[in-house]
């Protein structure tokens, strides 16, 4: 699957786009089976959920094999290489039970804009409309000069947007709120500045992240500690869905060149 050139330039400009009916009726009951058997999986390691915190779990070991799957698929590896080139590798794929607004942040770890790459997320059960959790975007602040400015702002500084002050601004921040239908994604920079505002307890969504390769000497420096977080450590939150796709059990030449992606950056001095 390819982004359109309208598609390609919207991205480039604001930071994110939508794409419809990414996922076939079909698809949508594989993933609410796995996604339940995974949830029930997690709560029997940590705990049921009660509503009050959320959960996320990692949905890449063998016994989620559909999930598992999507980081190889085309129609979400095809666009997101086309955006960030062929050298991007597949970091996680995770289903998430959310409990409520969530503050304005950067996945990139701001006010660091060197890790980043393409992320999708996607409604299972329920679709999302602005007043009950989608995703919410300030356009073009994945850009530096951009999310830079923005991060000087109380609302939105990394030190401020999560206090009750934030927290009670959240919704009155200047933002485009993209509404996900079942069978949508939303691909977006992880270096966008985005937040969620209202919806029920128990939201529960799933993404799919991909890592941009660094190329820049800023970007190596910033990457390498996040691999050697990820790349075969023992204490990895989800060590046992990890060292499953780590052993490769198909022989994917895709996946293969992502783990050598990984070591290399992991081992690098």
């Amino acid at each position: 699957m390819r982004l359109t050139e309208d598609q390609v330039s919207q991205f480039e400009l604001f930071g994110f786009v939508v794409l419809r009916n990414i996922f076939r009726t079909s698809e949508l009951k594989t993933l609410r089976t796995e996604f339940e058997y995974a949830a029930t999986r997690n709560e029997e390691g940590i705990g049921l959920f009660d509503g009050k915190q959320p959960q996320n779990f990692s949905m890449l070991g063998e016994d989620t094999p559909f999930y598992s799957s999507l980081l190889e698929d085309p129609r979400f590896y095809g666009p997101a290489s086309q955006l960030f080139g062929e050298d991007i590798f597949g970091l996680e794929v995770n289903s998430y039970r959310y409990i409520g607004n969530t503050p304005w942040h950067f996945n990139d770890g701001a006010p660091n804009i060197h890790g980043y790459g393409p992320k999708y997320q996607f409604p299972v059960f329920d679709s999302y409309s602005a007043r009950t959790g989608a995703l919410r975007f300030i356009a073009g602040s994945h850009k530096e000069a951009w999310q830079t400015e923005l991060a000087r702002w109380w609302p939105i500084a990394p030190g401020s947007a999560s206090s009750p002050e934030g927290m009670e601004h959240l919704d009155k921040v200047p933002s485009y709120i993209p509404e996900c239908a079942l069978g949508d994604a939303v691909l977006f920079d992880m270096r966008i500045v985005h937040g969620t505002f209202g919806g029920a307890v128990d939201r529960r969504v799933s993404a799919i992240t991909y890592y941009n390769y660094p190329t820049t000497t800023e970007e190596f420096q910033v990457m390498r500690p996040i691999a050697q977080t990820f790349y075969h450590n023992p204490n990895r939150w989800n060590k046992l869905q990890w060292d499953e796709w780590f052993s490769n059990p198909n022989g994917s030449q895709l996946r293969q060149g992502w783990i050598d992606s990984w070591e290399r950056l992991a081992t690098i001095e």
